[in-house]
């Protein structure tokens, strides 16, 4: 019975270890999504001036939860609602951030961005996808950097930490 109390232990603890780790990973591969839907929606906007709800909503076609989840839910907001587009945005952006693994910094990216969205001509637009992008790229080389330095060591943690508690159980 003490032994299975042991594993237990230690297996919460590997397993706490491994998921914040994995927060470390999700984080650059969301942003990269990130970016993609700006060149899908640059693309879309400038050169085949299609409106914004059918952007979103093939943008949300085009990713992976839970991003296109962010973009399905705008689309479908835009289409069902008299609401601004930025009060959409923010509004969207504010309750779905939490599901993903993205910190406040690119949050706040995406929130600036939505607020000039749809209201420039194309050049306009362009230039301010432009800008989003750069924030955005700059930003994934920052979670690539922690990613590198953290992800092991948070895995490493939690099987250690559970070690040292199965240790002083026993």
């Amino acid at each position: 019975m003490k032994w299975v109390g042991a594993i237990m232990i230690l297996f919460t603890c590997t397993w706490v270890g491994i998921d914040i780790a994995r927060n470390y990973s999700r984080r650059p591969k969301e942003i990269r999504e990130l970016l993609q839907a700006l060149q899908i929606m640059e693309a879309e906007i400038v050169y085949a001036q299609e409106p914004l709800h059918r952007v979103f909503s093939y943008i949300s076609k085009q990713l992976s939860f839970p991003v296109s989840d962010l973009f399905y839910e705008l689309g479908d907001e835009l289409t069902h609602s008299d609401r601004s587009l930025q009060e959409i945005w923010d509004e969207t952006f504010s309750r779905k951030w939490r599901n993903t693994a993205m910190k406040k910094k690119e949050k706040e990216v995406l929130i600036q961005f939505g607020q000039s969205l749809g209201l420039h001509n194309l050049e306009q637009q362009q230039k301010q996808i432009q800008l989003a992008k750069v924030h955005l790229q700059h930003e994934l080389d920052d979670a690539l950097e922690e990613e590198k330095r953290f992800s092991g060591m948070f895995r490493t943690l939690g099987v250690l930490s559970g070690i040292l508690f199965v240790l002083l159980f026993i």
